[in-house]
């Protein structure tokens, strides 16, 4: 059958910031996207690297759960629909959201099983399956 690619994430470290060239890969598509979209769709494009930095940070840096990761994607959708349908410049979504984003940033530091960039590192924690 050949050999497959490896989707098993488990080399990403457990705790901290972690990046990989599949994060690289996706950062450069995305600073194409932004500058083809600067010009075919104008201040639509910020979406592309404000909602790819947002997952960044999310994912890679502060690695906040998935719960509040769903809070915030549904808060910007409410605010980013609201300009559309304002007619307002999508810009102001993107300023409008960053005052959720430090608050979910905030809640998922003060969590107990908080892993992200700056966590200190539990042996018991880390032998436990099931956190």
């Amino acid at each position: 059958m050949g050999r497959l690619m490896n989707l098993n994430w488990k080399h990403h470290p457990t705790h901290g910031f972690r990046f990989s060239s599949t994060d690289a890969f996706a950062i450069v598509v995305c600073l194409i996207a932004t500058i083809w979209g600067r010009r075919t769709i104008g201040d639509l494009a910020w979406l592309f690297p404000f909602v790819l930095g947002h997952f960044f940070l999310f994912c890679n840096v502060f690695r906040v759960p998935r719960k509040p990761e769903l809070v915030w994607a549904g808060c910007f959708l409410v605010i980013a629909t609201g300009c559309l349908i304002a007619e307002a410049s999508i810009l102001y979504a993107l300023w409008m959201v960053l005052p959720i984003t430090a608050g979910i940033l905030v809640y998922a530091i003060r969590l107990p099983s908080y892993h992200g960039i700056g966590a200190i590192r539990s042996v018991e924690r880390d032998e436990d399956p099931a956190s």
